[in-house]
């Protein structure tokens, strides 16, 4: 069977293409429109996916979409109201359209209606006709499924987390009426809900609001919180929980919307500034899912923790999940957010009771060397074949140079894990300060670093419980003293690092490129960073990595099986 997976979310959509139960093509909207998060129908990622693995169109046997209410359904049938919402939601200054959108949002019940409500009803009789107008005309008489929000985020996550049992967690803005779900997952059954909570309880828009508060854009920015969080102290923030957890019922109390804008903007950062603002929000979000999380491992006795929806790209979140005395192992789904629901589609309708433990998630294109050596010419650059690209780029990074590497297939998901990415030794603590400015980065903002998988304890402490999620730097680890002391550009202010653990049979290219430093240098361990310009998207074809390699100003890019070293002045 092959299964077409599609999430036309608000933000981050995408596609997936199944064959039984193998993953053979992820990809998100936003690499091709260059538009981070991008939203909407994924007409260019699906186009894509079709011309990548020329898949026939009548050998697709079901098409599985994410979402009943999410989005809404008159943004489906007319598409320019996606654009305008997603501008609405993204634009700081107060519109009419905004202000609109706003009470929609937060002052009706249109976003956080039950599932016997006639608009859900409605909905689910007019979707269907509705979905199959935007899908090419060869598909529009395949069976189509629809898949709830939370429920496509739970079966994502575990279908790839490998566990036979565990205990599922969702958290995000909101998704069909949601904001966070507990579920329990046990091998050859239906997940089965435990708890939810509703839109109106969301941790994720009150980090929108933060963000937004803040100056930052909503719905992309709120890691920036976290960064920050380490920087303040959430104690000196003398100010009620907007948030209670009472018999079992999470509430927010709080004003919402362009209300709760400002009154984070105007009375919290304003009195106790950005910096505690955001350590206060932190340790709010930490102590009331990890009291979810807590409790419902206990009634239940499971010790096995997935976890996945927007909320759980926070890292120091995960960090404290993972050293619970009540886990045992925690799986946090590699694209958390939206961007993983076309997975999870498929993995909900189609009934993937199997779990097991993804590989890896490089999942898009890769390019040929011819493909590859034509776009270096395109861009009149000289370059050199190398045989051993591989042993090239240690003896690059031994000498401290900044290298941008493109190789292979495309990562799926936030984090670029070694084919898309930007490396250099985790060594001078300046470089930290060179790349910021390189990448229009924010200073407060941590580097990660990679490090071969059998050299973790080296460097972290408490790695077992996450060690195959840690391949998709998806949790932090407390960094032991050598780690500080060696590779101080890779360490938080608090002491922790979002390391990337490399598999030699998972990433072994990347690994390869690690143990030939280690020879050279003694220490394996680099930072990784993504490779984009500032405010793009991860990079996705060769003429993007020329555009960033040449734009930020690398010493050096390694493409496919050849170097290419920044030009001199006057040259291309």
């Amino acid at each position: 069977m092959i299964y077409l997976g599609i999430s036309e979310d608000l933000f981050d959509a995408g596609v997936t293409l199944v064959d039984g139960e193998r993953i053979v093509f992820a990809s998100n909207e936003e690499r091709y429109t260059r538009r981070k998060n991008e939203g909407g129908f994924p007409h260019q990622s699906l186009q894509a996916l079709l011309e990548y693995t020329q898949v026939d169109l009548a050998d697709i046997d079901y098409v599985c979409v994410c979402g009943h209410m999410t989005p809404p359904l008159p943004v489906r049938v007319f598409p320019f109201l996606h654009t305008l919402l997603f501008k609405a939601h993204r634009n700081r200054e107060e519109t009419l359209f905004k202000k609109f959108v706003d009470l929609v949002m937060f002052h009706t019940p249109v976003a956080r209606t039950s599932e016997q409500s006639f608009s859900r009803r409605l909905t689910r009789r007019l979707l269907p006709a509705v979905m199959r107008r935007a899908l090419p005309r060869g598909l529009r008489r395949a069976p189509l499924q629809f898949a709830e929000h939370h429920r496509a985020h739970a079966a994502g996550a575990w279908f790839c987390s490998g566990f036979e049992e565990a205990l599922c967690l969702t958290a995000d803005g909101m998704g069909d009426g949601l904001s966070m779900t507990v579920s329990h997952a046990v091998t050859g059954k239906p997940i089965e809900r435990l708890w939810s909570a509703s839109a109106g309880s969301s941790f994720g828009l009150f980090f929108e609001a933060l963000a937004q508060a803040f100056g930052f854009t909503p719905c992309r920015d709120e890691g920036k919180i976290t960064g920050l969080a380490a920087t303040g102290k959430a104690e000196n923030v003398r100010e009620p929980s907007p948030f209670t957890l009472v018999n079992g019922v999470l509430t927010y109390t709080g004003p919402v919307g362009r209300k709760g804008v400002a009154w984070i903007r105007d009375h919290l950062v304003a009195r106790y500034g950005r910096a505690d603002v955001s350590a206060w929000g932190q340790d709010l979000l930490e102590k009331y899912t990890i009291e979810v999380a807590r409790d419902w491992l206990r009634r239940t006795g499971l010790r096995h923790l997935v976890v996945a929806g927007g909320v759980f790209a926070n890292v120091k979140l995960n960090q404290h999940l993972h050293e619970l005395e009540e886990v045992d192992r925690l799986f946090v789904y590699p694209n958390m957010g939206d961007g993983g629901l076309s997975l999870g589609a498929i993995c909900e309708t189609r009934g993937f009771y199997f779990p097991k433990p993804i590989q890896h998630v490089f999942l898009g294109e890769a390019y040929t060397d011819e493909q590859i050596a034509a776009t270096l010419n395109k861009a009149g650059l000289s370059f050199e074949y190398l045989p051993d690209p591989e042993r090239t780029a240690a003896q690059l990074l031994a000498k401290d140079l900044i290298v941008g590497r493109f190789r292979g297939a495309m990562e799926w998901g936030p984090r670029a894990l070694g084919n898309r990415s930007i490396l250099v030794r985790a060594v001078d603590p300046k470089i930290t300060g060179r790349l910021n400015t390189m990448l229009s980065r924010s200073d407060f903002m941590p580097f990660a670093p990679a490090l071969p998988a059998e050299d973790a304890e080296l460097y972290c402490h408490g790695v077992e419980a996450a060690r195959h999620t840690a391949e998709f730097m998806t949790v932090c680890f407390r960094c032991t003293e050598r780690m500080q002391t060696e590779h101080a550009p890779v360490v938080h202010v608090d002491g922790t690092a979002r390391a990337q653990l490399v598999e030699k049979e998972n990433n072994p290219t990347f690994h390869r490129i690690l143990m030939e430093l280690k020879t050279l240098v003694g220490s394996g361990v680099v930072l990784n960073t993504s490779f984009n310009i500032h405010e793009e998207p991860i990079i996705r074809t060769p003429e993007h990595a020329v555009n960033a390699f040449l734009a930020a100003g690398l010493d050096a890019l390694i493409i496919g099986s050849y170097l290419v070293k920044q030009p001199r002045s006057g040259q291309a």
